[in-house]
């Protein structure tokens, strides 16, 4: 009879066990880092390189985003706008909403200033962006 306790006892624990790493597995599968990349480093970026690409940069959340634009932070600069959104189909939405003029990078969508930066610059810019907190691309490049 005791036997019995304790062979359920070690499947009960074990069932534990393997309930916790199927969950652990979901969470490494399912979750992006990206998805909370703060816009604030790009406000006043620390290297010279994001300084040249975003020239005065700025905060611009309270002015855009609302409304039919469901950003969480936006930032603006002389060649681009940087949005953030919650949700990934609406950061969907909105880069097909601006069309050629935008990319799409996970939970973000950068609206380039039209002539403002070159195509090399655009992607250049935009390799970086998907590099962020990432091994590998959404597009499988290796960062």
């Amino acid at each position: 009879m005791a036997t019995r306790g304790v062979r359920r006892t070690v499947w009960g624990v074990a069932g534990v066990v393997v309930a916790a790493l199927v969950a652990a597995a979901a969470f490494v599968v399912t979750s992006d880092p990206r998805r909370d990349i703060d816009l604030g480093a790009w406000v006043e970026p620390g290297d010279s390189w994001a300084r040249t690409a975003m020239p005065n940069a700025r905060w611009a959340t309270d002015e855009l985003c609302g409304g039919d634009l469901p950003c969480r932070q936006a930032v603006r600069s002389d060649t681009l706008t940087m949005y953030r959104f919650a949700d990934r189909d609406d950061a969907i939405a909105v880069a097909r909403r601006f069309a050629g003029e935008a990319y799409l990078s996970g939970w973000i969508v950068v609206r380039f200033e039209p002539g403002a930066l070159t195509r090399a610059q655009r992607s250049e810019f935009a390799a970086a962006l998907d590099c962020l907190h990432v091994g590998t691309t959404e597009d499988g490049v290796e960062c």
